[in-house]
């Protein structure tokens, strides 16, 4: 064969011969592997270089790092955090926030707060979104579903707008959720709604959405048990109508929600 090839047999045997450096390649290869999957596949880089260090190898982290990304090691939760970060880099800017906790305005429709909350029943979770006008308290609008994406925080501010109470260029705040956060819902507001978002893990900035749902569920849901989703929306409703029209608000000076609307339409 060398003789066809016109290669000499000196040069096949070297060829042939693992070097040391292969060896010692080699060898480590086999070792990060077997660190890796001894971990049962959690361990990032820099536990497989502490592991063989253990052992007696010498490699710093970049060539472990070089050999698992060579050998397609990814702990499911790093390939979790890689995915979240390209989401992250792809979706646009968070709106900042425009009301810095002052919740009074007397003008109604012109700023609105919303949140989403989760009811349980039999059948599972059944997500609530909500949009409140802040001068009245009013629930102007509200949607509920058995998933918690963007599309339910879309209806809850369409139902919101049919009401005729939401104003054009009105701030609609939110928290950090990322059905808000959303593109789709970014269009969806782009049509005459300024977007404000408080803060992350500051439920404060949000206060008056949270307070909503904690009267919700103090006042009516803790106490009740609900076998489908459904039961569970028609009690979300009757209470929306019982929050604007019959029970009265201290903060209002104990009017209903309904009542402090038709006070401020009159006082404009």
């Amino acid at each position: 064969m060398c003789d066809q090839l016109g290669v000499s047999r000196s040069s096949y045997y070297d060829w042939n011969t693992p070097s040391a450096a292969r060896t010692k390649r080699s060898e480590l290869m086999l070792a990060v592997l077997d660190a890796f999957t001894r971990s049962h596949h959690a361990d990032g880089y820099r536990k497989v270089t502490a592991t063989l260090h253990r052992k007696g190898f010498t490699a710093n982290r970049k060539t472990v790092a070089r050999q698992m990304n060579l050998l397609g090691l990814i702990s499911p939760g790093a390939q979790r955090q890689f995915r979240r970060a390209k989401q992250r880099a792809a979706r646009g800017k968070d709106p900042v926030d425009l009301l810095s906790r002052d919740f009074r305005t007397l003008e109604p429709g012109r700023v609105l707060v919303g949140d989403i909350t989760y009811v349980p029943t039999h059948e599972g979770w059944l997500y609530v979104a909500t949009v409140i006008d802040l001068a009245t308290r009013m629930v102007l609008g509200c949607a509920t579903g058995s998933r918690q994406t963007a599309g339910l925080a879309i209806r809850a501010l369409r139902n919101a707008r049919a009401s005729g109470l939401v104003q054009a260029g009105a701030i609609f705040h939110f928290d950090h959720g990322i059905q808000y956060r959303s593109k789709a819902f970014a269009r969806e507001c782009g049509k005459g709604i300024r977007r404000s978002m408080g803060a992350r893990f500051e439920c404060w900035d949000n206060a008056v959405a949270e307070s909503f749902f904690s009267k919700l569920k103090t006042e009516r849901l803790d106490w009740l048990t609900f076998i489908t989703r459904k039961a569970a929306a028609s009690e979300v409703d009757r209470y929306i109508e019982h929050f604007n029209n019959t029970r009265l608000h201290q903060g209002l000076g104990y009017l209903t929600p309904g009542e402090r609307l038709t006070q401020l339409q009159q006082a404009a």
